[in-house]
């Protein structure tokens, strides 16, 4: 499947970046309930629309393994303790929850879909993404994720920290355009999982360089992006 590719930005939340300044267009009073996943998922996304601000009025496709957890596990320990639950803490635990953030902040009325894949879920995002495009001009697609919190870090280690990656994504080239080959295969035999953030930056540093081939697998699925000017 070949497209292209505007510009991509990345977020890692282990490189300790400050979100203090991308986030300052949003409004104090929404910042303050923004948990550290959509911190993260935004600032990415608010990088794309400061290179692109025509890209706030496209459909926009988020795919996230874990979605904020964090928030979902807060109240489950509040139902544990017989305490009564928040409506608002429970309307931001969803998944869809910060792109209607996303949404009323910018204005945008496009489509927003919710990808969740397992292990694969960075890789889904792609392939809505590409599957978008034959009824749209671009699309904006997202991955966002966190390491699992207790009691769930025993079950899944992956993603190793918090990240976000968006992209602009084109069905025709354009000036300084990347061309993506993303291509899909499944093996016999299970092989090592790569974990997400490893696959993220070695795509964004492609993308920002114009060449590289990178590639995921998770037990059968073996997923690869092919870069070129």
């Amino acid at each position: 499947m070949k497209i292209f590719v505007n510009t991509s930005a990345l977020h890692i939340l282990e490189e300790s970046q400050s979100f203090a300044t991308s986030l300052q267009v949003i409004p104090a009073a929404t910042r303050r309930r923004l948990s550290s996943y959509a911190k993260t998922l935004l600032s990415a996304v608010l990088t794309i629309y400061e290179q692109f601000p025509q890209a706030n009025k496209l459909p926009v496709i988020l795919a996230s393994r874990h979605g904020d957890l964090r928030r979902t596990i807060e109240l489950l320990n509040d139902l544990v303790n017989g305490e009564s639950l928040s409506p608002t803490r429970f309307c931001l635990s969803v998944n869809n929850a910060v792109l209607g953030q996303l949404s009323m902040l910018t204005k945008n009325t496009q489509a927003m879909t919710t990808v969740g894949g397992g292990a694969d879920s960075f890789a889904y995002a792609w392939l809505e993404g590409v599957t978008q495009l034959e009824s749209h001009a671009q699309v904006l697609i997202i991955y966002a994720d966190e390491q699992p919190p207790e009691p769930y870090t025993a079950q899944c280690e992956s993603p190793r920290c918090g990240v976000a990656f968006a992209a602009l994504l084109t069905k025709e080239p354009s000036p300084g355009a990347k061309q993506v080959n993303f291509a899909h295969s499944c093996h016999a035999e299970p092989s090592n999982t790569t974990d997400v953030v490893d696959v993220a930056q070695a795509l964004h540093v492609a993308l920002s360089s114009g060449e590289g081939t990178i590639t995921m697998t998770n037990s059968n699925h073996h997923w690869s992006w092919h870069v070129a000017s």
